[in-house]
């Protein structure tokens, strides 16, 4: 087996590097779906949640709404901090379970830990390897624009999270996705192949 944890930053085309592993027969761990499915209603994080920011995060449904909650942490950073402090623990504890049923039925398995926000003294804990999906800030911001973001807010999310060139110096692998998706997908099967080869 081979544990690889991809990370990158917001619209770096993180999302599409990990779609490509799986289709490749990796198994993909992905925590942000962890965290939207520790945050529904009645689940741990979503009560630490609601009891911290209040009930003008909830929908009328009582789900999290999102968007509302992310403007409210990206205006303030050390609300983001606070918000991770909730969620991650979860998060962690999950993907451990999860990680062990996969090395349990499939002990050659080549997982890819899909994780949005990792430090170098944290991935050495959760991976032996590290890939960073890489894109120019430029990049960034027109896929943002392309979700309804205007560049002022597209760049404070941006700059709310670790540089992709902070996490270039613990990187084992970079896929760079400023090209073609073809390019891209080459790429990606390039470091799938070498991964496999470490198994």
């Amino acid at each position: 087996m081979v544990i690889a944890a991809l990370t990158g930053s917001i619209a770096s085309g993180k999302t599409t590097v990990a779609g490509f592993f799986k289709e490749l027969g990796a198994y993909v761990i992905d925590f942000d779906a962890l965290g939207h499915e520790l945050m529904r209603p009645g689940q741990k994080a979503w009560q630490k949640i609601v009891d911290y920011f209040g009930e003008g995060v909830l929908n009328k449904d009582q789900t999290i709404d999102r968007s509302r909650l992310a403007s409210i942490v990206f205006d303030a950073p050390w609300e983001l901090g606070r918000l991770n402090e909730m969620v991650h623990p979860e998060i962690y504890k999950e993907e451990q379970r999860i990680t062990e049923e996969i090395l349990h039925d499939y002990p050659d398995a080549v997982i890819i830990k899909d994780v949005p926000l990792l430090s170098k003294a944290f991935a050495k804990k959760l991976a032996g390897y590290v890939i960073v999906a890489w894109s120019s800030e430029d990049s960034q911001i027109k896929r943002l624009s392309e979700r309804g973001l205007d560049e002022y807010e597209a760049k404070k999310r941006i700059q709310a999270q670790a540089s992709l060139n902070e996490k270039l110096e613990f990187a084992d692998f970079v896929i760079y996705t400023d090209l073609t998706i073809e390019d891209t997908k080459k790429q990606v099967a390039q470091v799938f192949n070498m991964l496999r080869n470490l198994t």
